[in-house]
């Protein structure tokens, strides 16, 4: 994971995963890496803190690269998908982010 923090230091702007982690380490039964990456977001950022979702956008720049955005009242969850290096960002509507 990926930090970015405001000028004071005191307050998460952007926090940055990968898309699908790896399996864990002697996983038993089925592993659907986006679901455990869905999980994680939701345990990391609860509904309580994202706020009223207000819109959903989603666009393709190539055969192989897409993003798509789900803005809330009080952050912005986007993916990347471009075939490798896949990630999922989380921008935080804060007074001191850039």
């Amino acid at each position: 994971m990926t930090v970015d923090y405001g000028a004071s230091n005191q307050q998460v702007c952007r926090l940055e995963v990968p898309a699908d982690p790896p399996p864990p380490p002697n996983a038993a039964g089925p592993f659907n890496p986006s679901q455990q990456m869905q999980d994680f977001l939701a345990d990391l950022v609860p509904d309580s803190m994202r706020g009223k979702e207000l819109r959903r956008f989603a666009a393709s720049t190539g055969a192989y690269s897409a993003v798509s955005w789900i803005e809330y009242e009080h952050v912005t969850i986007s993916r990347s998908n471009s075939g490798r290096n896949d990630t999922i960002a989380v921008i935080f509507h804060n007074g001191g982010c850039p």
